[in-house]
């Protein structure tokens, strides 16, 4: 597939693409993200988090939440026509310790606070500790249910799999501009992070998905 850009038209970009250089070509633009635009075209193009946000704004949609969240209910809209109301999820106001912190401390039963936790955890394994992504997702998915020393475990276990030299780390879904960039460089190591940041704009104004395909070096020929 190779795709060239050749314009601007009411601020959508116009682009031909085909399944071959110089045959099979079609016409087809970069739609407004507004209340006409059909569902299948929304799910088709990129769309930056701002924009999502500012179409929310314009049909009273909540943009509470991440890019993932905001788009399954710009979906919703634009097959129902109806907006579902987002709730905001109150936090249990947790009470305040009575105990000093253990390895067998239950996750979550009281308050902590970030310092106290991670000095804690420090004292056990080594300055080396801190909170990962991973480690922080893993105390919110087992609060009330491990212990500091589950968090302790799993500490060891994150450091041996990122120690692999084969390990690859995982980026979230809505982070696809991380994932290609690091695809694009991975795939091109001659190549420059300014290419992939390049051949990464071309890929985001086509319909379809944005991960990398080798194929994307042809988008600008």
């Amino acid at each position: 597939m190779c795709s060239i850009i050749v314009g601007e038209q009411n601020n959508a970009f116009v682009y031909f693409y085909g399944k071959a250089k110089g045959t099979d070509f079609m016409k087809r633009e970069r739609p407004l993200l507004d209340e006409r635009i059909s569902v299948q075209d929304f799910k088709d193009f990129y769309w930056l988090k701002e924009e999502l946000i500012k179409f929310c704004r314009k049909t009273g949609i909540s943009y509470a939440g991440g890019k993932s969240e905001i788009t399954n209910r710009i979906i919703e809209y634009l097959e129902t026509g109806k907006i579902t109301k987002h709730r905001a999820v109150r936090q249990k106001k947790l009470p305040k310790p009575t105990k000093p912190l253990t390895l067998d401390t239950v996750i979550g039963v009281d308050y902590r606070t970030y310092k106290e936790k991670k000095e804690f955890l420090q004292s056990i394994v080594g300055k080396q500790f801190h909170f990962t992504i991973h480690l922080l997702d893993f105390c919110k998915q087992n609060a009330g249910k491990k212990t500091y020393g589950d968090i302790v475990n799993e500490w060891y276990k994150e450091q041996e799999l990122t120690s692999d030299p084969n390990y690859v780390k995982e980026i979230a879904p809505q982070f696809e501009y991380n994932k290609y960039i690091r695809n694009f460089i991975k795939a091109n190591p001659n190549r420059t992070r300014k290419d992939a940041i390049k051949y990464w704009k071309l890929k985001k104004s086509m319909p379809g998905d944005n991960k990398y395909s080798e194929d994307d070096l042809e988008l600008e020929q």
